[in-house]
C-alpha cells in the first residue's frame, strides 16, 4: 500500500477589507458565529472553525471581522458544453449536454486530481460571470442543462443556487459532479433551487478516507441518503487506484448497494496524475470488479476503457442493451416510455433523451 500524499489548495491571497469590492466576494449563508470573532462553516462536513483573518481548508472561504465570505461567487475558471455521458451521468437526461462551469479550490487533498490546475489553486481573481449569463450561454448553445464540475462544485454553492433557479425557470436540468462531502443543509438548498442530479465520486473505503483524505465515508453516505430522500438522482464513480483503494471494492460496492441496487456505479480506470505516480489500473482488475458488482447492482459501468461492453446500459431482466454508447456519446437509445423495448422492464432514467448542443464549445 502506498504512503499517503496530501495536496491541499494553495491560497494566492490574504483576507482583507479590500476584497469586499470584488463582485465575486459575497457573505455566505453557510456559517454560524461561535464567539470571539470565530465562525464555523457549515457548507461541507469539515465544518471548519475560522478565527478572524483565517481561510477554510478549501481556500475559498474566509473569516473577515466575524463574518464568513466566499471568494468564488460567479468566479468561473471554465464554462464549456459537455455531454452528460462524460460526467458520467448515464441515467440522467441521456443524449443531452450541459453548460458546465467551475471555480478555484477544493475541500479534499486528493493527490491524483486530474483537474489540479483548478482545484489546487485558491484565488479571488478570475472571470466574474453573472448567473443569468450562464443560462443564456446554455440556451444559445443548444444545451439542455447546466452542471457544476471540474473542481468541487460545493465551493460554488451560493452561485449554483442562483444559476439553478434561473435554469429551472427556462426548462433546463441542473446537476453537479461532487466528492459528496457537502452537508445536508447545502444539499437541501441546492435541491430547492432546482438541482436534479448528482454524480458522487466515492474514493474508497473508510480507511482510505481516513488515511488519504482526512475525511469520513459515513458522512458522505449520510449526505447521499438525504439527497435521495429529496428526490435527487444519484450515480457513483469509483476510480480504482492501485496501492490506494484497489482493495476497497467490496466496501465500496456495499456502500453503493445500501442506496438501492438500481443505483448506477461507474468503475473507472486510473492513470497517473498530479502528485501520484502509481501505475494505471490493470484492465483485468476492472473486468473482475465489473462482473462482481453486477451481481449486487443492476447498472454497473466501466469507464476510461474505450470499447468495453460495460459502457452500455443493459436491461436487468432480459439483458437487452437499451442504451448504447461510444466514447462520450449515447449513440442509440431504445427506451420506450422509460422501458425496455423487448420485455417492458422499467429502466430508472431521470428525464427524457434529447439532443446535444455544440459540444466542447468554450465560453471563457
Amino acid at each position: 500500500m502506498s504512503r499517503p500524499v496530501y495536496s491541499w489548495p494553495q491560497p494566492a491571497y490574504r483576507p482583507s477589507v479590500s476584497l469586499l469590492r470584488l463582485p465575486n466576494v459575497r457573505e455566505s449563508p453557510y456559517y454560524t458565529r461561535i464567539g470571539d470573532g470565530r465562525v464555523q462553516c457549515t457548507l461541507c462536513h469539515r465544518r471548519c472553525v475560522l478565527g478572524p483573518g483565517s481561510l477554510g481548508a478549501c481556500g475559498m472561504r474566509f473569516n473577515l471581522e466575524g463574518r464568513l465570505y466566499t471568494a468564488g461567487y460567479g468566479l468561473l475558471t471554465a464554462a464549456e458544453s459537455r455531454p452528460m455521458e462524460i460526467k458520467p451521468l448515464y441515467h440522467f437526461y441521456p443524449g443531452t449536454s450541459a453548460l458546465t462551469i467551475s471555480t478555484w479550490g477544493c475541500n479534499f487533498p486528493c493527490a491524483w486530481c486530474q483537474n489540479w490546475h483548478l482545484s489546487k489553486v485558491a484565488s479571488p481573481v478570475g472571470a466574474f460571470v453573472p448567473p443569468e449569463r450562464v443560462v443564456e450561454w446554455a440556451l444559445e448553445n443548444g444545451d439542455s442543462g447546466v452542471n457544476v464540475s471540474f473542481n468541487e462544485p460545493t465551493l460554488l454553492a451560493e452561485y449554483a443556487e442562483d444559476v439553478f433557479k434561473l435554469a429551472r425557470a427556462r426548462g433546463l436540468h441542473a446537476s453537479i459532479n461532487t466528492n459528496g462531502y457537502l452537508t445536508e443543509e447545502a444539499v437541501r438548498r441546492l435541491a430547492e433551487a432546482g438541482m436534479e442530479g448528482m454524480n458522487v465520486d466515492i474514493k474508497g473505503g473508510r480507511e482510505t478516507y481516513r488515511r488519504w483524505l482526512a475525511a469520513d465515508l459515513d458522512k458522505l453516505l449520510s449526505t447521499a441518503r438525504y439527497a435521495k430522500s429529496l428526490g435527487v438522482h444519484l450515480e457513483f464513480t469509483y476510480l480504482v487506484i492501485p496501492g490506494v483503494n484497489d482493495g476497497d471494492a467490496e466496501e465500496v460496492l456495499n456502500a453503493v448497494a445500501s442506496l438501492g441496487r438500481e443505483t448506477p456505479l461507474h468503475i473507472t480506470a486510473y492513470f497517473p496524475a498530479h502528485k501520484l505516480a502509481n501505475p494505471p489500473t490493470p484492465p483485468e482488475l476492472l473486468e473482475e470488479l465489473w462482473r462482481k458488482a453486477r451481481r449486487e447492482l443492476d447498472y454497473v459501468y466501466v469507464g476510461n476503457v474505450p470499447g468495453h461492453p460495460g459502457q452500455h446500459t443493459y436491461c436487468p431482466r432480459c439483458g437487452y442493451p437499451v442504451i448504447r454508447r461510444s466514447g462520450d456519446r449515447a449513440v442509440k437509445i431504445e427506451l420506450r416510455d422509460g422501458r425496455c423495448p423487448k420485455c417492458g422492464y422499467e429502466i430508472p432514467v431521470r428525464g427524457r433523451p434529447g439532443r446535444y448542443g455544440r459540444l466542447y464549445r468554450s465560453f471563457l
